[in-house]
């Protein structure tokens, strides 16, 4: 079936990962940017730069509130800046929301543009200098990363806080601290013990190492055992328990990843050859319950669940029809939640990643569902008729993305979100009460460590009524991290913060 000229299609990805040992010669955020988009334009096999009509730039961390601020200067307008470098003059310019489920949002998002004919030819980019940020300061480097623009971008999703000041003053601020407590209520609601829990992480997780270490643009390269990963070492500290540095996302990488779309009718107009298009098939953007303390439980996604079985419906498709899967693994808990929501088997983890994950392919910010994205397109080329799927997640397991992909012509019409997403907004989430007192049992939680010894742990309880509530413990914390915990007794006094201790 030949597509009609205002199918959306992909038809160029490109991937840029800095190995430069000088940081003084290492690539600015912007230039590498442009490095990937370069890649992308030439991948598509025809001369693109100059009709791009729509350039979007994924946030960087640098403006992400502040969460890893740039000491060499900002760009008021990155998505010009990148387009300056590479000769294009979009009319559209475009700065994403924080979040790594954007790069995949976007996509669909400009497929439907295309589709409507409110854009002919489209490229995102996206990716991160963080390593060399890094690595320059500690040597005491001034890097000139500024540049001033004629206007400043348009902005594009909505911008969501994540945690209440009452949840951040229980120590919900931090990925590292929060995805625990998910990865610990999943592995009750498996029935693993604590030791049984820290084995299947890091069966799970070790081929994932395995495939970052052959893959070109991963910044790590490196392969890692099973218990290599899940025990403590002086070089492999606990985190929060039970991730140690091995199982966390590394965000201090210098990768970048472009992807460039138009419709059917400019990409024969251009001359792209056939073999370098790929299709979206079927497409979902969903969220949960915002605030943590808001959610339904801590092992399950709903929405997850409800926005990979619309993608995959509106692509005419099962979970067993996927040939090439990366599912977003900022930590090892995303990939179990959104494996057992989709219904993709883990017997074989390497089946749920093309790049290797954010932990050992590295995770540039808002930016590593590029990769993803990049990855699947070439593996469908390589593979005609076989169907790619991208999940891409933002937040506390907050804001997810999907995407489905074949070189079968054909395009999954974006369905207004509102539509599914409204059966989720309408789960009821539990009673909550930021002052409780009394007895209650343990829903979850975990122990924030500090270079490797146990500082506090976060908790969330339930009260006997049924309230859901947060608490901190500071004594008696090995307990909750050698036996089988969820579940226990504990009591609650009130305060700020809220402390907890077990019965």
């Amino acid at each position: 079936m030949a597509a009609g000229p205002r199918t959306p299609v992909l038809v160029g990805v490109g991937q840029y990962v800095g190995r430069e040992s000088d940081p003084a010669r290492a690539l600015s955020p912007a230039d590498m940017l442009a490095e990937a988009a370069r890649a992308a334009i030439a991948n598509c096999g025809a001369d693109a730069a100059g009709v791009i009509d729509t350039l979007v730039a994924i946030r960087l961390f640098a403006d992400s509130r502040g969460a890893l601020p740039s000491p060499f200067g900002a760009y008021r307008n990155l998505p010009h800046a990148v387009a300056r470098r590479i000769g294009a003059h979009p009319r559209d310019l475009v700065y994403g929301p924080v979040g790594g489920n954007t790069p995949q949002m976007f996509v669909n998002e400009l497929a439907a543009r295309i589709a409507k004919g409110d854009s002919d030819v489209a490229l995102i980019v996206g990716g991160e200098a963080l390593r060399t940020q890094a690595r320059a300061e500690k040597a005491g480097l001034t890097l000139d990363w500024g540049e001033d623009a004629p206007s400043d971008p348009a902005s594009c999703g909505e911008e969501i806080r994540y945690a209440s000041g009452h949840e951040i003053r229980h120590g919900i601020a931090l990925p590292t601290s929060v995805y625990p407590l998910f990865e610990n209520a999943f592995g009750a609601a498996m029935g693993w013990s604590p030791l049984q829990h820290r084995a299947e992480i890091g069966h799970l997780m070790a081929p994932f190492s395995a495939v970052a270490a052959e893959n070109p643009f991963a910044q790590r390269q490196a392969a890692y055992g099973a218990e290599a990963l899940v025990e403590p070492g002086e070089d492999n500290r606990i985190i929060a328990y039970p991730y140690t540095k091995r199982l966390c996302a590394n965000m201090f990488v210098d990768q970048a990843a472009a992807v460039l779309m138009m419709s059917t009718e400019a990409a024969d107009r251009l001359g792209v050859p056939a073999d370098r298009r790929v299709y979206l098939h079927g497409s979902a953007d969903t969220h949960e319950k915002i605030l943590l303390s808001e959610r339904i439980d801590y092992a399950t996604s709903p929405a997850i669940y409800i926005g990979a079985a619309h993608a995959l419906a509106e692509a005419g498709i099962t979970p067993d029809d996927l040939s090439y899967i990366d599912l977003y693994s900022c930590f090892p808990v995303a990939v179990e939640i959104a494996a057992a929501m989709i219904g993709l088997p883990t017997g074989d983890p390497a089946r749920l990643t093309l790049t290797g994950g954010l932990p050992y392919f590295g995770g540039p910010g808002n930016a590593y569902s590029l990769h993803a994205i990049a990855e699947v397109v070439e593996h469908c080329r390589n593979d005609a008729g076989a169907w790619g799927f991208v999940f891409a997640n933002g937040g506390f397991l907050t804001k997810h993305s999907f995407g489905v992909y074949s070189t079968s012509p054909g395009y999954g019409a974006r369905s207004d979100p509102a539509s599914y997403q409204a059966a989720i907004d309408a789960m009821p989430s539990p009673p909550f009460t930021e002052t409780p007192a009394g007895e209650g049992r343990l829903e979850t939680f975990t122990v924030v460590h500090h270079k490797g010894s146990p500082m506090y742990a976060i908790i969330i309880g339930r009260l006997d009524s049924g309230a859901r509530f947060l608490a901190r413990m500071h004594a008696g914390l090995e307990p909750l991290m050698e036996a089988p915990i969820i579940g226990h007794r504990l009591r609650v006094t009130a305060g700020e913060p809220n402390i907890a201790a077990l019965i």
